[in-house]
């Protein structure tokens, strides 16, 4: 069965648009909590559902607070990467990239329960299974 993923609000609606159309399940932000729901909340109630997050932000992986929410609750959290200089619809792209990875995605999945914060890399320079990575953070 595939995961469920949670896209942040900061992924915006056209990337889990672009996840849908690939045929990924995919959850909004906006559809299920307030815009200023606080991030400890909401990793709960993600994580109960057993969704995977998916964000862009970095400083989670910093911030003593969600990492150990992250930990109370049994989230899983993959931080995607923010380009340096992003071009139009850079998100978009992203997409394409998170669903090619799929595979690699998945078997991360499998061999990593939660609680996880990980961290997925696309190396442009790259092409088939080199080009995506997924690895895990620490969280203590």
């Amino acid at each position: 069965m595939s995961p469920v993923f949670f896209c942040d609000r900061n992924l915006g609606k056209g990337f889990a648009r672009r996840l849908r159309e690939l045929g990924l399940p995919v959850k909004l932000h906006d559809a299920h909590f307030a815009p200023d729901e606080p991030d400890e909340d909401l990793l709960r109630a993600v994580a109960l559902r057993g969704w995977v997050v998916l964000t862009l932000d970095k400083r989670m992986r910093y911030r003593q607070e969600e990492k150990a929410a992250i930990l109370r609750y049994g989230a899983g959290v993959i931080l995607l990467p923010f380009p340096k200089n992003p071009q139009k619809d850079w998100l978009l792209v992203l997409a394409s990239e998170f669903y090619q990875a799929q595979p690699k995605v998945l078997a991360f999945l499998q061999r990593t329960p939660p609680p996880f914060l990980a961290r997925f890399r696309v190396d442009p320079s790259k092409n088939g299974r080199k080009r995506h990575r997924i690895e895990a953070i620490p969280l203590r």
